[in-house]
């Protein structure tokens, strides 16, 4: 066929694989070496972002705006349910310090939302209606945009990160700090730490095999060592807290608590909930009925 393309094949001793979030041959590599054996399921969201330049007096170069909840907090409503206190996610609005007044504009939700009713990208558009969110955008021109998917499990989700021939870096093994939507500078981090294990381990002749590729151990101990390590361990029970029967507003009072005040160091870890990364929920005649779906793996 003419339209034909035959696959790569990747011939090295080492191998780094950073494919971002729920990468392809990361997925399979996860299940070939089991490198999830000894972690929790990863959890998931979706990150939608616009960029937009705005009329020069709206512009506050450095300017930084988060929020939680609304309007997700009235998702159900819109379906004739009681107010939605469950579904994780929130916005942020960056004035770049730049000499074109641009802003750009976000909102993330997290996929283990309730409401099969909600969409994301139509919540993000109410969110950008909002009155004190709207007349910064009037009279301005959307110039990009996109979309990803993020993963959210963070600490408690990280694999083993090595195996023979190779090694995850970045968002593939998931080192994203979630409360601050941030992700960049452990991924750089983390492909510093493995250029370094690869280059020892490459160097160390009796490390070496005629028929297997090389494994970069030290990897996983210089990552453990490294303030990446500490970074996502003290971030690591702000996620899994809104997973209670207050929902957003107990997530909120244990943040405001335990990592606020006392910036992630409670002696215990929270867990994402087992290994459901999905859940919806039927919603008919009256009840809601819950229907626990399939891990995405």
């Amino acid at each position: 066929m003419d339209n034909f393309e035959r696959g790569m094949e990747l011939h090295a001793k080492c191998t780094i694989f950073a494919e971002g979030c729920h990468g392809h041959l990361a997925k399979q590599l996860m299940t070939k070496f089991k490198l999830r054996e000894s972690c929790e399921p990863q959890t998931y969201g979706i990150g939608l972002k616009e960029l937009w330049e705005i009329k020069p007096e709206k512009h506050l170069p450095g300017q930084i705006e988060h929020t939680v909840g609304w309007p997700l907090t009235n998702a159900l409503v819109r379906a004739g349910f009681p107010k939605d206190k469950n579904t994780y996610g929130g916005s942020f609005l960056y004035h770049l310090n730049e000499p074109t007044p641009l802003v750009a504009v976000g909102f993330v939700v997290g996929l283990d939302y309730q409401n099969p009713y909600l969409s994301p990208f139509r919540e993000f558009q109410r969110f950008k209606h909002h009155p004190s969110v709207q007349p910064v955008f009037e009279g301005g021109n959307r110039i990009a945009y996109g979309a990803r998917a993020l993963n959210e499990g963070g600490f408690q989700s990280i694999p083993k990160l090595t195996f023979p021939g190779g090694c995850l870096v970045g968002c593939s093994p998931g080192f994203m700090n979630v409360p601050k939507i941030k992700g960049t500078h452990c991924a750089m981090k983390s492909g510093m730490l493995a250029a370094e294990s690869i280059f020892e381990a490459l160097t160390n002749e009796g490390a070496q095999s005629a028929t297997q590729g090389v494994e970069p151990k030290s990897y996983e101990d210089k990552i453990r060592q490294s303030w990446v390590w500490s970074e996502l361990k003290s971030v690591r029970n702000v996620r899994p807290s809104f997973h209670n029967s207050l929902g957003l507003y107990g997530g909120l009072l244990y943040t405001g608590i335990f990592y606020m005040l006392g910036r992630g160091k409670e002696p215990w870890t929270l867990s994402h909930g087992g290994n459901v990364s999905l859940i919806t929920q039927f919603l008919f005649l009256g009840r809601t009925e819950s229907i626990w779906n399939v891990q995405v793996k």
